[in-house]
């Protein structure tokens, strides 16, 4: 099904020293779990428990949900009192299954600091709202307008709960409850992508349980979901382009690349085509009808990462100079399925409808842009058939804080630009916004980054903070060949 937002691996084993010391009045039953990351055999080990609430805050004598809470125990022997608490993306990913892949990047911050993953109610294991399809995940059903209905009205047909109780201000209220729960008195909070809003909405809900605030690939809160994303990807594959202009081999084999991506749209526009290629998750061979719709969904999801960014100017080339787009499409099918598996549609549908649908302008005419319309009337289609929660007033309006806050954004990011990280920061007044030039969406992977949240945490402060290797941060060099780029 069509996938808003996004928006690695490392398996590293539980350190045999790790000892999950949790505070005396931590009231959570926590035993041995091994989490996984779907779609994948990667696995992790953790401490994982479970703390009932009410689905409906209003009716704390009515139904339950559990929410699934995994800890990955601090590895020193020195164990600080304030953990790290995980914001996952999506909306609609689970914090314990991505800490499969964030591993790698808090290994250090973990060395004396518990990390705290709260699977946010929806995803996961906290009563998944998802649903699964019988049609199989393929470029078509992105822009099948006709499916994308049914599918919507499907999935909330067999959903095992009430859509309006799982928005992020609801799903917050949880996350203070596992904190009290677990007998913290402050934590340090980190988000990702669609996490940075839950993570500014528990800020601005429970300012004096927060010691530091880590935000990644920002979202403002001032924003409403959806509203721009046919623009930024723009602005993301031009970004792309100028860097291929700029490096002197990709420019001598792609002169024309701005021009072929262009020439390749006005062709689909003229005349989708019916290809044929073998789906690289299933292996299984499947004919697609690629049109400029669903090239620009393509060219969307390989606009997610600096790695298969640098792959579109030699995919553009090859499909408009020997007419074979089925590279181009099973490289998206391939990164598209891996996002796919990850999301809870059900709970993305609550949070978009409930917290940005209202407030999108779905008038907004952006056929001049490389997606066009089509995200604008794939969210008004799904919203008029999903039961919106409530928001509270003002849910919008900028969080103010003198926290110390650390953001960070990538150059290139096709959904969460590094203006949106300084729209937030202007109402931070002890804040460091940082832009890794070249990288796409999620940057705090890159060691860099990686390195200097470590010392923002560990510190506790923004001042002082050493980020002279941001200025030596690198995109993926250009793919010169299906080898790869040049050594």
């Amino acid at each position: 099904m069509h996938r808003l937002f996004l928006c690695t691996l490392l398996f590293l084993p539980l350190s045999p020293t790790a000892v999950l010391a949790l505070p005396e009045g931590n009231q959570i039953d926590f035993s041995n779990c091994t989490l996984t990351l779907p779609g994948t055999h990667l696995t992790a080990n953790a401490r994982c428990g479970f703390l009932d609430v009410a689905e409906d805050p209003a009716k704390p004598g009515g139904r339950k949900i559990s929410l699934h809470v995994a800890v990955a125990p601090a590895t020193g022997k020195a164990v600080e009192p304030d953990p790290v608490f995980f914001f996952a993306g999506g909306p609609g990913q689970a914090a314990s299954e991505t800490w499969v892949m964030l591993r790698s990047t808090l290994n250090k911050i973990r060395r004396q600091r518990d990390i705290v993953m709260i699977d946010q109610r929806g995803t996961g294991q906290s009563n998944k709202l998802d649903c699964k399809s019988e049609i199989e995940e393929d470029l078509n059903q992105e822009i099948d307008l006709d499916l994308v209905r049914k599918e919507t009205e499907k999935c909330l047909a067999e959903l095992d709960g009430d859509p309006r109780f799982y928005t992020t201000t609801i799903a917050m209220e949880d996350y203070d409850a596992v904190r009290r729960a677990m007998g913290y008195n402050k934590i340090n909070i980190m988000g990702v992508s669609y996490g940075t809003r839950a993570a500014q909405v528990y800020l601005r809900a429970f300012p004096e349980t927060v010691r530091t605030v880590t935000l990644d690939s920002v979202i403002p809160m001032q924003l409403a979901l959806g509203q721009e994303h046919a623009p930024m990807l723009d602005r993301s594959v031009a970004a792309v382009f100028a860097d291929c202009a700029a490096d002197a081999t990709c420019n001598e084999l792609y002169p024309r690349h701005a021009e072929e991506l262009n020439d390749l749209f006005t062709q689909l526009r003229a005349q989708p085509r019916e290809i044929s290629l073998v789906n690289p998750v299933t292996g299984q061979v499947q004919q697609i009808r690629l049109s400029a719709d669903t090239l620009a969904v393509a060219i969307r999801f390989l606009s997610y990462a600096s790695e298969t960014q640098a792959l579109i100017p030699l995919l553009v080339h090859e499909a408009l100079s020997t007419g074979d787009l089925s590279r181009l499409a099973s490289q998206a099918t391939l990164v598209m399925s891996g996002l796919n598996e990850m999301l809870a549609r059900g709970m993305e549908l609550s949070v978009l409808c409930a917290e940005d649908y209202p407030f999108i302008d779905t008038s907004a005419d952006y056929s001049h842009t490389l997606m066009g319309n089509l995200m604008l009337d794939i969210i008004a289609l799904q919203c008029e058939v999903w039961p919106r929660g409530e928001v509270p007033e003002g849910f919008h309006l900028p969080v103010v804080t003198d926290l110390p806050v650390l953001l960070m954004s990538g150059e290139r990011d096709p959904v969460t630009p590094p203006q949106y990280a300084a729209q937030a920061a202007d109402t931070f007044s002890n804040s460091l916004n940082l832009v890794a030039n070249g990288l796409s969406h999620s940057v705090m992977k890159h060691i860099c980054m990686r390195d200097i949240t470590t010392r923002f945490i560990d510190a506790g402060s923004v001042e002082n903070l050493d980020t002279t290797c941001v200025e030596n941060i690198r995109p993926a060099p250009f793919f010169t060949s299906l080898l790869g780029p040049d050594p």
